[in-house]
């Protein structure tokens, strides 16, 4: 009779598999090696899911710095200092695959602790207000624009290039650099490039998304099973959907460039339905357009607007399509 594996001994295989998924793909003949794994002990499966919940945790930590602390992480300002003149404290040495035994082992407690890695600089927080962009210059050459109410945590130095977007939207132009691939993180998506200008989009009521300007960018997903990676060029864009698939497409040249007119400042619209266009404005201006009547939202506007002059696009809009326009206090209502 064959000998039981013991839970350890479990966790510390479920932490491997989950390493090597994390610097990598798996391959045709691992990926079924993995799943025969899975399949012969049903405790395999909750260990390789805490094993990767960790290991989520302890690359976003990473990427936050030694001397991260929750609290002012809320708290730094936008004007904060550059960072490469951060300096982490030293700290003991720990490889990843015993972040990750440390850690599963306290997730299966019902604990959960990150250790963190040792020289590494803090991050430095940038974010925007509602209705502010912001060009941010980072210590590579690499630059960063965030569009409103956004919020980035970067960390840059000799062995990192790291962004985790916590939640907005954010145009990265990434400059070549004898240094490691530049990351931006959100959510379940993971983006990797060299030298690309990209845009990472999460909302707090929509899905990731990224969209390639120009350049190539490997787009992954962590998974139950692994790390679901895509490859996209100039004119591409991948989302995860709610329900945790990832797709991929082209996307028309104008088609983007009107998407990313918020730089500038500006809302492009080509035949947009009306609801559409002011869930836009509603993001840039505490003024929000109502419109109760259905049939109203589902006309179509097309021109390029100020971003946070809502009442603007509202006379355009009305005087268009021959609608009425009523102020009031915090609103601007659009009737028929």
């Amino acid at each position: 009779m064959s000998r039981r594996e013991t839970s350890a001994e479990i966790d510390d295989a479920a932490a491997q598999w989950a390493m090597r998924f994390d610097e990598a793909g798996p391959g045709e003949a691992e990926q079924t090696e993995f799943e025969q794994w899975l399949e012969c002990d049903i405790r395999r499966v909750g260990a390789f899911a805490r094993a990767q919940a960790v290991l989520v945790h302890v690359r976003r930590a990473r990427a936050l710095g030694a001397g991260f602390e929750p609290s002012s992480f809320e708290s730094v300002p936008s004007e904060a200092v550059a960072p490469d003149s951060l300096e982490a404290p030293a700290a003991p040495f720990l490889t990843r695959r015993r972040m990750l035994m440390g850690g599963a082992a306290v997730a299966a407690t019902g604990a959960f602790a990150v250790l963190l890695p040792t020289q590494r600089a803090a991050a430095v927080v940038y974010e925007t207000g509602r209705g502010e962009v912001r060009l941010v210059p980072l210590s590579d050459g690499s630059t960063v624009t965030l569009n409103t109410d956004s919020r980035i945590a970067v960390t840059i130095d000799d062995t990192h290039r790291h962004v985790q977007l916590v939640h907005g939207e954010a145009l990265f132009k990434v400059a070549t650099a004898k240094r490691p691939a530049f990351t931006v993180e959100t959510g379940e998506m993971s983006v990797r490039a060299q030298s690309a200008t990209f845009a990472v989009c999460r909302l707090k009521a929509g899905a990731p998304e990224v969209k390639v300007c120009d350049g190539n960018v490997d787009v992954a997903k962590s998974s139950f099973l692994g790390r679901n990676t895509r490859h996209l060029g100039a004119n591409m864009r991948a989302v995860i959907k709610p329900d945790g698939v990832m797709i991929d497409g082209k996307v028309a040249a104008g088609t983007l460039e009107r998407e990313l007119a918020w730089q500038e400042g500006m809302l492009s619209f080509e035949d947009t339905p009306l609801s559409q266009a002011v869930a836009q404005f509603a993001r840039y201006s505490d003024r929000h357009i109502r419109i109760a009547d259905p049939a109203v939202a589902a006309e179509t506007v097309t021109g390029l607007y100020a971003a946070n002059n809502p009442e603007g696009f509202a006379q355009a809009v009305a005087l268009g399509l021959n609608l009425h326009m009523q102020k009031t206090a915090g609103n601007i209502i659009l009737t028929r």
